[in-house]
């Protein structure tokens, strides 16, 4: 599942750039709006400079959800709770027959057993497979949420969220509702080449190719999924409005960290905030 990947690997841009910063402003209020890689290698350290200079000036850094409650080990058992069935319920109830054979043969060949996974359901399936395969990868590591969420705590910034621990983890569990199949595989298939995936996802991210962004992440999940996009995307961008307004209407300045689909194409953050007059500008470093 392509756009998976991307929500957790992608930074935004909204036009032809060198960084991935930007700064909205209406008036004298402003705050900064950066994208995150969930996940990184050593090797993408360090940042683009603009990172650092937003987060030097931000009294504030505001996550999607609040990290911290995510590495409690009380939300971490509510949410395997969430993803595991009950009763006498397995994988093989929700998978048509060819779909858990594929799936099989698939663990199989990456060293992992069904059994141990049969109790998990497919949107954990789907996240194991990917981490599983980013691990190979060797990306598996801290990325820009984390990194900057450590360095706020020892800094004594303030934190901030846009959305509760709980309205996460019921994104989470409805991944995958009504095409279980569908998803598995296509999570699957997009494993086999998640290398490639990867390397265009870098140089769209350091180039700021917004076409790249739209051809391998919004249109495919609005013409194949149009309910998950809903889910992931339009339905939290609309929720998350609000809650930036209120942070341009604050005497303190933030940085805003969030997933890159939620920034581009026209139900994202940027055209939201431009439609309601506030300035959205690329923060370059000058």
């Amino acid at each position: 599942m392509r756009y998976l990947i991307l929500l957790c690997l992608l930074n935004p841009v909204i036009t032809f750039a060198d960084t991935s910063l930007w700064r909205v402003s209406k008036g004298d209020s402003e705050l900064f709006i950066g994208g995150t890689i969930h996940m990184l290698s050593h090797r993408d350290y360090p940042l683009p400079v603009e990172f650092e200079m937003a987060y030097k000036k931000a009294d504030m850094v505001v996550f999607e959800t609040d990290i911290q409650a995510m590495t409690q080990q009380e939300n971490q058992q509510k949410f395997i709770t969430r993803v595991t069935y009950k009763g006498n319920k397995t994988l093989k109830d929700d998978l048509r027959p060819k779909t858990y054979s594929v799936l099989t043969d698939y663990l199989s060949s990456i060293g992992l057993n069904i059994g141990v996974l049969n109790q998990y359901k497919p949107p954990m399936i789907m996240i194991t497979l990917v981490l599983a395969e980013l691990q190979r990868l060797e990306l598996a590591e801290a990325g820009v949420d984390e990194f900057f969420n450590k360095k706020a705590l020892v800094d004594g910034k303030a934190l901030g969220e846009l959305e509760s621990f709980e309205t996460q983890l019921s994104v989470i569990e409805n991944l995958a509702k009504g095409h279980e199949d569908e998803m598995v595989l296509s999570t699957i298939t997009d494993m086999k080449k998640l290398s490639v995936i990867m390397t265009d996802m870098k140089i769209a991210w350091r180039a700021g190719d917004v076409n790249t962004l739209e051809k391998l992440g919004i249109m495919p999940m609005k013409s194949e999924f149009p309910e998950l996009y809903q889910l992931l995307l339009v339905k939290r961008n609309n929720s998350w409005i609000p809650k930036i307004e209120e942070l341009l209407k604050t005497p303190e300045v933030e940085l805003v960290l969030v997933g890159a689909l939620h920034l581009v194409g026209s139900e994202g953050v940027f055209s939201k905030l431009r439609a309601q007059g506030y300035t959205v500008e690329l923060f370059e470093n000058n």
